[in-house]
């Protein structure tokens, strides 16, 4: 459920330079629900600038949640590269040639 909402909200209220796409492939929550960690997917030319502007709009993507979701507590999210995804697109890359 975090996850979707998440998504929507990146979907909806953030711009992510020209072909550059933000996927949230997964949130890990603490074991109390008070921090989460939402990984990321970036695919495009500048996965750092992404990262950045996520980090950036934090506050607000944060209060988006907060709204959206019915549950409490509501994790406070940090987000990181998902490191399993980008591992799996270069081993892709390298196999096409």
């Amino acid at each position: 459920m975090l996850r979707e909402e998440l998504s929507k909200i990146l979907d909806r209220d953030l711009e992510f330079p020209a072909l550059t796409f933000v996927t949230v492939t997964h949130v890990k929550t603490s074991s109390d629900g008070h921090y989460g960690n939402a990984y990321v997917s970036i695919l495009g030319n500048d996965p750092k600038m992404a990262l950045a502007i996520l980090k950036k709009n934090i506050y607000h993507i944060q209060k988006a949640v907060n709204r959206r979701l019915r549950i409490r507590p509501v994790p406070k999210l940090t987000f990181k590269i998902d490191k399993e995804e980008f591992n799996r697109e270069r081993v892709e890359k390298r196999i096409a040639g």
